[in-house]
């Protein structure tokens, strides 16, 4: 990859760690979605607080990259900050 976005140069280091990132947010979504269905209330918040950490990470490392934040990222965060403290 030689281009991460329009006009800036590809860091591999950089690369590398958006991809571990990433993986942390698909990891963190499999663990909710797998909670949803045999996890107590309590259990289930601290997950969506995980998933919503490591979205939060994400998105930071993207800014930091000088890469858009996705509409769809943006909404999920909104989501999972506006659900924090509900059952």
């Amino acid at each position: 990859m030689a281009r991460l976005y329009a006009g800036r140069r590809s860091d591999p280091g950089r690369h590398e760690h958006l991809t571990v990132l990433l993986d942390e947010v698909h990891s963190a979504r499999a663990r909710l979605e797998t909670a949803r269905h045999d996890k107590r209330l309590a259990e289930q918040q601290q997950l969506r607080q995980t998933l919503l950490d490591a979205l939060d990470a994400y998105a930071a490392a993207l800014a930091e990259a000088g890469v858009p934040l996705p509409h769809r990222l943006r909404s999920e965060i909104d989501l999972y900050r506006g659900l924090r403290g509900r059952g």
